[in-house]
């Protein structure tokens, strides 16, 4: 009977501290997640740029740093790490913990490199935090050129398929597959020149080695402002402002709006708390006056870039899939 006894009372105490550990499990979880992200960020964050100093990517991510750097309170140290089109510093992210303290500051480069197959680091790999721009693309020709309007210069092409040259920054990149696009939505063909960048292009065009660019209003506006190089058409769905007698192509019914877009990537892995926290601090430091000055000052005010995690994840995978398709034609 005694035994018995014991046994009961031994059987209640394991229940008690069953029901209690039950109970106090989920509390301690939560508890450790909160540790390991409710004081994000402890220390200092990384920005890796897939391109050298001075261009137009490590602009945006240095304007951005800034303000991060005071909205989140810990320094932000912007790294150039330039090759293959962005590939090399997405590579880089991708193989860093997932904790949020190295972010990846993603280009249009990088849907068409997943699309082209040379880049392993798709959505799976890492995910959006946010864009912040969407630069216009336009067509610009020498004022005194060839070319009256928008009009003339679909009409020669067609007359004279592949014999009017483009210039664009890069080969099997963003500019060649928006001029690829506008292309295909006119019925022309281009003969696309590759450059490695703005100033080559653009002095190329005014010694008449080309006949066309495939560039933003930024790079070019002095140019644009004296008059030696005007802007035929711009690839987007509103008016710009500044640029009013310019041509959009949605009202042409050219269906090409792309712009390089400028934002944020993490490690796939990385904890949502630190996602949003991210998202959150990068929407308020696109809104601050000095970047609000930066844009302006680069022509980067002329269209809303902003969107959120979901939305840019959404977009790049729109973007796959228009490039893929242009890729294998």
């Amino acid at each position: 009977m005694k035994l018995k006894r014991i046994s009961i009372l031994s059987l209640a105490i394991a229940l008690v501290f069953f029901l209690q550990a039950c109970n106090s499990s989920p509390q301690e979880a939560s508890s450790e997640e909160k540790k390991s992200t409710g004081n994000y960020p402890e220390r200092q964050i990384e920005i890796i740029v897939g391109f050298g100093a001075g261009g137009g990517s490590d602009n945006f991510a240095r304007a951005i740093a800034k303000e991060l750097k005071d909205i989140l309170g810990v320094n932000i140290n912007v790294v150039n790490m330039p090759g293959a089109a962005g590939i090399n510093s997405a590579d880089h992210v991708a193989r860093q913990p997932a904790d949020g303290y190295t972010i990846w500051s993603a280009t249009s480069n990088h849907p068409v490199n997943i699309a082209a197959g040379v880049e392993k680091n798709d959505l799976t790999k890492l995910t959006s935090v946010g864009r912040v721009q969407n630069d216009t693309m336009t067509l610009q020709v020498k004022s005194d050129g060839k070319f009256k309007d928008i009009d003339d210069l679909i009409a020669k092409a067609k007359e004279k398929p592949g014999e009017i040259t483009i210039g664009g920054t890069g080969s099997a990149g963003f500019d060649e597959l928006v001029v690829r696009q506008f292309e295909k939505s006119t019925g022309t063909k281009f003969n696309y020149i590759s450059f490695e960048g703005s100033g080559e292009m653009t002095a190329a065009l005014l010694g008449g080695h080309i006949d066309v660019i495939a560039e933003e209003p930024g790079p070019s506006i002095a140019q644009l402002e004296s008059g030696d190089i005007k802007m035929l058409i711009a690839f987007t769905e509103e008016k710009m402002e500044g640029f009013d007698d310019v041509p959009i192509s949605t009202e042409m019914g050219i269906d090409v709006t792309d712009g390089q877009g400028r934002g944020f990537m993490v490690h796939a892995d990385t904890p949502p708390e630190i996602i949003s926290a991210l998202e959150k601090a990068l929407e308020e430091a696109k809104d601050r006056p000095d970047y609000k000055e930066y844009e302006k000052a680069n022509y980067l005010h002329l269209r809303d870039g902003w969107l959120n995690s979901e939305e840019y994840n959404a977009e790049f995978e729109k973007l796959i899939d228009t490039y893929g398709s242009l890729l294998k034609e």
